[in-house]
């Protein structure tokens, strides 16, 4: 009877490290996505190029010239995907608000491509500014900018901004395109989730 069951239990035992065996060690797939959730806030400044109708601080000499834009607000939200010691991308929404001169209300939905290197992070963005106020236009935008955290979610970024908008015409240029070169800086917040 103990003979029995001592055999019964060799056989069990032989039976599991033969299971065991042919078990790969891989570790088991982390169930979902990462993901890093950025906010940002931006004192931004800017050059109107080909400007008619004369902005109110004037840097050029003729209507082609250069004039400053008003000053603004950005603030900003955005999702990045993936392993956050790699390339991330995902979506991003800047609202901007002018702080002085025509009270004017910008959204762009961006798509972004985000990179961080322990201390310092980079990143491009290309989005289609529509200005909601006061007249509705749409334009093109792209945007490269830089994180240096201070804290481990917790950095100061600034950003180049151009953008290009169809504007309304002139008796000298039917369909006139206004470029806009623009730069921020500010405050971010990142917070990273590893599933």
């Amino acid at each position: 009877m103990i003979a029995r069951a001592l055999c019964v239990l060799a056989l069990l035992a032989s039976t599991e490290a033969r299971a065991d065996s042919t078990t790969p060690l891989v570790p088991a797939p982390s169930h979902g996505l990462p993901f890093t959730i950025h906010v940002a806030g931006f004192f931004g400044d800017g050059l109107r190029f080909n400007d008619p109708y004369r902005l109110a601080t004037v840097l050029g000499s003729s209507a082609e010239g250069v004039s400053r834009t008003a000053a603004y607000v950005d603030l900003a939200a955005a999702i990045t995907l993936g392993d956050p010691r790699r390339f991330q991308s995902g979506f991003a929404l800047h609202l901007t608000l002018a702080t002085e001169g025509v009270q004017q209300t910008v959204l762009a939905p961006s798509y972004v491509l985000y990179r961080r290197f322990r201390d310092v992070a980079a990143y491009a963005r290309a989005a289609t500014p529509i200005v909601c106020s006061p007249d509705v236009d749409v334009g093109l935008e792209g945007a490269l900018g830089g994180i240096v955290f201070v804290r481990a979610g917790i950095g100061i970024t600034a950003e180049i901004v151009g953008d290009l908008f169809y504007g309304a015409g002139t008796r000298e240029v039917a369909a006139p395109l206004y470029p806009v070169l623009s730069g921020q800086i500010g405050l971010a917040l990142a917070y990273e989730v590893i599933p």
